[in-house]
Order: structure tokens, then C-alpha cells, then sequence
């Protein structure tokens, strides 16, 4: 594909501009209470900005790497709706229609494999080939067989939950993946510092004054033990103000709830400032941000219909599925633009050309719709 080489170095800018984010530690669990399961997300930085995107089934695709590589090709057997900050098919995280739900935090001590037989892929489209393919946590570690993250500068570990209620924490350190899950993972809980290091610490009631991926991980963990046995307000409400208990004030960007009974993803967004020279202008009280949701059943992720968009920071709240329109190359370019213009207004020193973001925002146009038969 020639849309591949003029890419990468944005991907590699995109993946560094990722990384640099230890100052802002995202948190996950899942909470479980007699009134169901639910998984929640904070993703912690500097910019709320990004798009919802429905992702359709049946589409084949081929994952964005040096041509060097052994790109991996497959369909999607599965449509999903994820968070996308960087582009379409380079998800934050999502949930796919048989409940599979995939998150990333940024992990210092990554080391993905070096490289070997397995077909390739990035660190950001791992979590679409996840959504896209599998509907059990089991299959997700299983894959580990047939590719490989390739990104240099990445750095992520990711909590990964079904509908079946397994969950696993999964890392990759020393070139290797480490799976937490089941009697291995006795708190369903994931920040900024390696599991191990996480649950040790919370074992030990460990200092966690200097150390705000350990402080949230070990204050997620002690209010899910609390909130097991109760049962006074509905899970969706508890995972949010256990969310509320992890923030990080004006860090805090998105608030993400998902809901597997139901198959309905509740979020917040919170301010972005607006950026006047060197003046980062705040206009909102921190953590104030109404609920949207949206159900998968408004949906459909048949490849021949036109997937949808829905601007995170759409001035609306309650049910969003009426608001999403028609995804577009356009659409997809204006985020990303978006997005980066917001990284350099920041401060952070990146060079991206407007060829490189045009090839990136048309990327997906060189997916496949395979008939739903």
C-alpha cells in the first residue's frame, strides 16, 4: 500500500506525543456489585477533543507499519464504537457488539517483542484488531501467537474485559506479554505502574504520596472492595463517582463508563482549554460535565452503510445516538488537525505536515467492504 511510507513519521510523532504523558495517569477497573458489572476509564491529558466512531464488521484491512514489516491483513467479524483522538482505526479504546471491551494507560517499562514471524501491527490499531476480531478476553491473550506491536516509542499495557465477566491486565515487558487474569489479578484495577508493582503496593498499604499511578490504582482498588457489598445507588453512578475519587482535576478529560448488561457506553467529557498565546484559559468548574450515552442497538455496523461520527464535545447531553452523522475523510482530517494543533499550541514540539495528516485522515479509505454474507 503506498499510503503507508509517508505515514509513519507522523505515527511515530503521534505514538511519542502518547508516551510523554507520566505527568497524567489514566486509571481503569472493573466494578462489580449485586446490581451488575461495569467498566470504567479516565483518560487523564491534556486535550479532551476526539471523535466517537461506529466501526463496521466485515471490512478488510491491512495494519499501518514500516514497510519493512509483515503487515498483518484480516476482516472484521465484529462492529464496534471506540474513542479516537489521532484517527479512525488508531483508537484510545472502545467496546465491540459481543462485549468485548479494550482500554490503554501508558506504562513506562514496555518492551514489546523483538522482531520474529509474527505478522505486525501498532500499539493503537492492536486495540482495533482486537475489537474487530474477538469477543472473549481469552482470544485477545491468544493472539499474542500471531502478531507483534511494533512501535518504537510506544509505551502502553492495556486492562481488557467480556461479557462473560473475565478480565485480564495485559503488559508487555522484557519483549514478552504478561497476562494478569483470574487468581493472578485479584483486583480488577490498572493505572501508570506495572500490575505487579500496583497490587504489591496495595498489599502492603505502600506509599503512594509520590506516585499518582500507584495513589490511583490502590484508591480504586479499596473503594471497589467497598462498593462490592453495596448496593444503595445503581453501578453506573458508583463507577462514575469512583472515577470522580482517580481524577485529576483539570487533567481529567474523559470519564468513560461501560455498561455489558445493556451494551451501553456512558462518558463524560470535560473542558479542553482554549489556548491564547501562552494562556491556558479554563472556563468550567473541574469534573462538572452532564452524562451522554449511546446503545449499541442504534446502530448498524454492515459495512455497506456509511459508519458514524459523533464529536465528543457535542453541546448535548443524555442520549447522543441521534446526533452522530455520516464519518468522512474531511471529518477524520479536521479531528486530527485538530488534535494537533491543540499537542503544539501546548507546547509540545512536534513537525507534522499537511500532506502527512491527509494521508493519514485517508487512511480507512483503503478498507474493503466484504458483503454481510
Amino acid at each position: 500500500m503506498k499510503i503507508l511510507k509517508p505515514l509513519l513519521p507522523l505515527l511515530l510523532s503521534i505514538l511519542a506525543i502518547l508516551t510523554s504523558s507520566n505527568a497524567y495517569p489514566c486509571t481503569t477497573f472493573v466494578l462489580r456489585t449485586e446490581k451488575g458489572i461495569v467498566f470504567g476509564r479516565n483518560l487523564d491529558w491534556i486535550t479532551g477533543t476526539g471523535l466517537v466512531l461506529t466501526n463496521p464488521r466485515n471490512l478488510e484491512k491491512i495494519a499501518l507499519v514500516d514497510p519493512s514489516e509483515r503487515a498483518i491483513k484480516w476482516d472484521s467479524k465484529f462492529g464496534s464504537i471506540t474513542f479516537n483522538q489521532v484517527g479512525r482505526d488508531l483508537p484510545y479504546g472502545g467496546m465491540n457488539e459481543s462485549g468485548l471491551i479494550v482500554e490503554h494507560m501508558t506504562l513506562d517499562e514496555t518492551i514489546y517483542p523483538s522482531k520474529d514471524n509474527r505478522y505486525a501491527i501498532g500499539a493503537c490499531q492492536w486495540i482495533q484488531f482486537q475489537l474487530d476480531n474477538y469477543s472473549t478476553v481469552e482470544e485477545v491473550i491468544n493472539s499474542d501467537t500471531l502478531l507483534r506491536i511494533v512501535d518504537a516509542t510506544s509505551k502502553f499495557h492495556f486492562l481488557v474485559s467480556d461479557r462473560f465477566g473475565h478480565v485480564a491486565a495485559i503488559e508487555f515487558l522484557n519483549g514478552k506479554m504478561i497476562c494478569h487474569t483470574g487468581k493472578s489479578l485479584p483486583s480488577e484495577t490498572l493505572a501508570n505502574s506495572t500490575y505487579e508493582k500496583s497490587i504489591d503496593c496495595y498489599n502492603k498499604n505502600g506509599d503512594t504520596k509520590s506516585n499518582l499511578s500507584l495513589y490511583n490504582f490502590c484508591t480504586a482498588a479499596q473503594q471497589i472492595e467497598r462498593l462490592r457489598s453495596s448496593g444503595s445507588d445503581s453501578t453506573i453512578k458508583q463507577a462514575f463517582d469512583l472515577l470522580g475519587a482517580v481524577s485529576q482535576g483539570l487533567g481529567t478529560k474523559w470519564s468513560i463508563v461501560y455498561d455489558f448488561t445493556n451494551m451501553r457506553i456512558y462518558f463524560k467529557i470535560f473542558e479542553t482549554p482554549t489556548i491564547i498565546g501562552e494562556q491556558k484559559i479554563f472556563l468550567q468548574q473541574p469534573g462538572i460535565a452532564d452524562i451522554k450515552y449511546v446503545d449499541f442497538k442504534d446502530f448498524d455496523f454492515s459495512c455497506n452503510k456509511t459508519p458514524k461520527a459523533l464529536d465528543l464535545n457535542y453541546d448535548k447531553s443524555g442520549n447522543m445516538s441521534p446526533h452522530f452523522i455520516e464519518y468522512s475523510s474531511n471529518i477524520n482530517k479536521d479531528f486530527i488537525s485538530k488534535a494537533f494543533t491543540f499537542f503544539k499550541g501546548w507546547g509540545i514540539n512536534i513537525n507534522i505536515t499537511e500532506e502527512e495528516i491527509d494521508s493519514l485522515s485517508k487512511y480507512p479509505e483503503s478498507f474493503r467492504c466484504m458483503t454481510d454474507n
